[in-house]
């Protein structure tokens, strides 16, 4: 779905955000990344939410760059679908976000405990690429801004 369908079903919206605010998702994103590794001992369900969460942090703070958020019913949803249209060479890692999406929606609203370690792991570790992937694609006149912890 192109940027301008994506607009006319009011999926997403235009919207100028400042390198700073972006920065700003971008250290969220790291944060939650950190915090689904600390998890892993606690509560995988949890760890995967929040790595989850990671993942639409910068896949939101992506959009801003363009110029675009979600908007309506779907954020989720609709953040990925934009990527998909942003990002189509990574279209196979773009296709994931979509099956972690509703398996977040399942284990936050419907079922706990259908989280394995394993798949709690290999989200923290997918989030992590996914994040140095999406970063890289940023100026630097964003990723200069994060804190030298977060860079």
């Amino acid at each position: 779905m192109s940027f301008e369908e994506l607009l006319s079903r009011r999926a997403v919206e235009r919207v100028t955000v400042t390198p700073r605010e972006i920065a700003e998702l971008l250290a969220l994103s790291k944060r939650d990344i950190r915090a689904a590794e600390a998890m892993l001992g606690t509560d995988l369900d949890w760890a995967f939410a929040i790595a989850y969460n990671g993942v639409l942090q910068i896949s939101i703070a992506y959009m801003n760059h363009l110029g675009y958020r979600p908007r309506g019913e779907g954020k989720h949803y609709n953040t990925f679908r934009f990527m998909e249209e942003a990002l189509p060479e990574d279209a196979q890692m773009i296709r994931r976000l979509q099956k972690l999406r509703r398996k977040r929606n399942t284990t936050i609203y419907e079922q706990s405990g259908l989280v394995s370690e394993k798949e709690a792991r290999d989200v923290i570790a997918f989030a992590s690429r996914y994040y140095a992937s999406i970063e890289a694609k940023l100026p630097r006149d964003i990723t200069e801004q994060l804190p030298k912890e977060d860079a």
